[in-house]
């Protein structure tokens, strides 16, 4: 397993069956588990300390004082739990192997004072959240553990998507094109700074999660398994590497999907040269499935776009590219179709030496605000703006032009606001797109 992908594990806790019982039982099982991960002689680790605390804010909260416990009785349903928060806080790793896992077995029978036959259930549990699928088949023939499959599943279907190969997905741009209002409206919130200037010289790595924990996780330097929006806003200057990692839910289509996000710096800052050369290091070593290349549908044909264009087109080789076409309401007008205005530009990435270019006209913007109405309240400022994108685009035809010249499958209208800018300022086409170039890999 790469480092990366543990963080694209879920934080199993926010479900736990435990969160049922009063606060005195949820800091026992914190502090015994604390206890079994001492015992380990990881605990201090980087993410094994960030995940504990987590763990203790979940169960505790974040000022609770736990206290030294001797009677674990209070807890000991829920003991057959414990080797899956074990695995989930050591970043299943796996020197939690056989050696450690029969000690830790010891202590739990011991502890818990359970018959002799536990120790095959716990050693399965311990090879389950290690992935092993012969011992997942055997816990869920377990009766003893009937009342808990439901959560059994999660953690099984967690570990699964942490395991999966991730497609990964490099942006690129230059600077004002919307590149980072794209990144936003992919994940469905705000984690990515959104202005025209160049504001950060990091790789920022976004890793989807396999479902909604109600957490953004960043490793910016230290480890922010619950990042406050400033931390995710700003670049932590103890960093002195070029990378950013932060795992997310992804709203919209893409949600369950095994991605992973690049996002380069913007290349066309007189400012910050050293941006340019990271973010044609990232093109370079093809470490990408897939290239989106952002276009700025106002300002088409720039100098730097010709010389930026120019090294994607050396670079990329065979692999996938899609060309989206940003702020296309900008273009949207009764005086010149828009499939006029999209094979112009067709044409001369032709000329930059793309054989078949595919372009994506898209508002990522409208898709932000139509994918952050689906959560949360809108301010004001942002109704109104929703309302104008929607009758903007209701008008606009792009849902034509993606089934029509494009041939893509058909997405229906659900009457509701949100959803159906969703699909009308052509987001929702564009992430079909990646899935079945996915698919297709």
């Amino acid at each position: 397993m790469n480092r990366q992908d543990v963080f694209a594990g879920a934080q199993i806790v926010t479900q736990h069956p435990i969160l049922v019982e009063e606060a005195e039982v949820r800091s026992q099982y914190y502090a015994y588990l604390k206890k079994l991960i001492k015992s380990t002689k990881m605990d201090r680790r980087k993410f094994s300390k960030a995940q504990l605390s987590f763990y203790q804010n979940a169960l505790c909260g974040e000022n609770a004082y736990v206290e030294q416990y001797e009677d674990w009785r209070a807890i000991r349903r829920y003991c057959y739990l414990l080797p899956f928060d074990v695995a989930a806080v050591l970043a299943y790793s796996k020197k939690l192997g056989t050696f450690t896992a029969t000690t830790l077995i010891n202590q739990i029978r011991c502890d818990f004072d359970l018959p002799y036959e536990a120790a095959g259930l716990l050693h399965s549990e311990f090879l389950a959240a290690l992935g092993d699928e012969q011992a997942w088949d055997d816990i869920f023939h377990e009766k003893k553990l009937s009342r808990h499959k439901a959560y059994f599943r999660l953690v099984r279907n967690n570990l699964a998507f942490i395991q999966e190969r991730p497609y990964s997905i490099l942006i690129t741009a230059t600077m004002s094109a919307g590149k980072s209002t794209l990144i936003n409206a992919l994940v469905g919130q705000n984690i990515s700074l959104m202005q025209n200037m160049a504001a950060t010289s990091k790789i920022h790595t976004i890793i989807s999660k396999s479902f909604d924990d109600g957490v953004t996780t960043e490793y910016d330097s230290e480890i922010s398994l619950d990042a406050t929006k400033d931390e995710l806003l700003t670049d932590n200057e103890s960093n002195r590497t070029s990378k950013i990692t932060v795992s997310t839910y992804f709203n919209g289509l893409l949600c369950g999907q095994r991605i992973t996000l690049y996002d380069s710096p913007g290349v066309n800052s007189s400012e910050n040269p050293e941006h340019t050369e990271i973010t044609n290091k990232m093109i370079r070593s093809k470490k990408y499935k897939l290239l989106v290349y952002v276009l700025n549908a106002t300002q088409l044909g720039t100098t730097d776009e010709e010389q930026h264009l120019d090294l994607v087109a050396k670079a990329v080789g065979r692999r996938n590219i899609l060309f989206v076409m940003n702020k296309i309401d900008h273009l949207i007008s009764e005086d010149e179709s828009l499939s006029d205005v999209i094979m112009r530009q067709v044409d001369f990435l032709k000329q930059k030496g793309f054989k078949a270019p595919i372009i994506c006209p898209v508002s990522a913007r409208a898709a932000y605000l139509a994918k952050k109405g689906k959560k949360e309240q809108l301010s004001r400022l942002e109704r109104r703006e929703l309302e104008s994108y929607s009758d903007k685009f209701a008008q606009s035809g792009l849902p034509e032009y993606y089934e029509n010249e494009m041939g893509c499958p058909p997405i229906s209208g659900t009457g509701d606001e949100t959803d159906d800018l969703y699909r009308d300022c052509g987001f929702a086409y564009f992430e079909n797109i990646i899935i079945q170039y996915k698919k297709e890999r």
